[in-house]
């Protein structure tokens, strides 16, 4: 009986080792290499398109402004209270009404990417017909370079338009990535993409409120 207690014992602290060993190593910082939570923050790095996550310690160590190799991308989320009209959307010349742009420095142009059959499709925006549309809406003109985008969900009767951190148009890229099937998706990727944008809803604040701590 001893005994048997004994094996059961060696093989249970053995399968508690291979349980401990299967799980998943915490996330850490990609500069100092501590520990961070689910939740963090990222830096970008514009000339490799590449997003970084950091702890909030080295977060602040890099500004927007400032001249290095990787920008902070802020956390901020904002509703656009206005509506592009078609005649204005048609001119962008995007085939799908789900994408997001934003100004890349490397370029010096503003960038348009959108889900397609294939993944991820990139098309640079004729800058006078963005001038123009930034000229209706001046909020498009203070997007800052690289770390913020315009989210644009135009889907059926639905007129969507956010500014919104970099990282969360990769976080709706990598969803639309799992869950895109054939030329329109489908009923699950739209179900998670709807979710995305609920979620996205209840976080933004107004176009023009103060940023909240």
């Amino acid at each position: 009986m001893s005994t048997g207690f004994q094996v059961s014992t060696g093989r249970g602290l053995a399968a508690l080792r291979r349980l401990k060993s299967r799980q998943p190593a915490p996330e850490r910082c990609e500069l100092c290499a501590s520990t961070i939570p689910d939740e963090h923050q990222h830096l970008v790095d514009p000339g490799n398109r590449r997003l970084l996550c950091v702890c909030g310690a080295c977060a602040i160590l890099f500004d927007h402004a400032g001249i290095t190799q990787y920008r902070r991308v802020p956390r901020d989320v904002r509703a656009l209270t206005f509506d592009i009209d078609d005649q204005s959307w048609s001119r962008l010349s995007i085939p799908i009404s789900l994408v997001f742009f934003f100004r890349s420095s490397v370029s010096g142009t503003v960038m348009a990417l959108y889900p397609s059959p294939a993944g991820p499709t990139e098309a640079s925006v004729d800058e006078e017909t963005w001038e123009d549309l930034a000229s209706v809406h001046p909020a498009l003109s203070g997007l800052r370079a690289d770390v913020e985008a315009l989210l644009v969900k135009r889907v059926k009767a639905s007129r969507e338009y956010y500014i919104v951190p970099i990282d969360e148009c990769y976080k709706l890229t990598g969803v639309i990535r799992r869950h895109w099937q054939g030329f329109l998706g489908g009923d699950a990727a739209w179900q998670r993409i709807d979710g995305f944008f609920a979620d996205l809803k209840q976080r933004a604040r107004p176009e023009g409120a103060g940023v909240h701590a």
